[in-house]
């Protein structure tokens, strides 16, 4: 799995496709979404969105799902030697703590979710400004 973190607009999306090199993907947005059994490259994105929906839920519930969401597609990634998950990240931890409880619910459970997704993911790429830098490679693993 490879777990893509940056900013808003700052050029996270741009950078993976072009590392796909044009191969197809399947994107997904919320957890438990079907996979196609044909498709090779899994795309996952808007993670922040499907957390700000579970506002009003227990914290611990929402991670755990994630969580599960994670095992489950690092299994079917390694179903196959072909297949690969990306995860594709929006950091909000280096803004202003916000007002709003939903708002402060989804920055923090993302931070969380985002914890497990760097530490199950074999590489971790940081993208700023258009520019990746890698956090974590396969080889560390070793």
């Amino acid at each position: 799995m490879h777990f893509v973190i940056g900013g808003a607009y700052n050029g996270k999306r741009k950078w993976v496709e072009s590392q796909l090199n044009q191969a197809s993907f399947r994107e997904l947005s919320e957890p438990g979404e079907k996979i196609d059994s044909g498709m090779n490259t899994i795309l996952f994105t808007g993670l922040e969105h499907w957390i700000l929906k579970q506002f009003g839920r227990d914290s611990d519930e929402v991670v755990l799902a994630w969580k599960q969401e994670v095992d489950r597609l690092t299994k079917w990634e390694n179903g196959h030697p072909d297949r690969r998950v990306i995860i594709i990240g929006t950091d909000q931890s280096k803004g202003i703590v916000p007002l709003e409880k939903e708002q402060r619910f989804t920055r923090d459970v993302l931070g969380w979710c985002h914890q497990y997704s760097a530490l199950k993911a074999e590489r971790v790429t940081r993208v700023w400004y258009g520019i990746a830098e890698e956090l974590k490679t396969k080889e560390e693993l070793r």
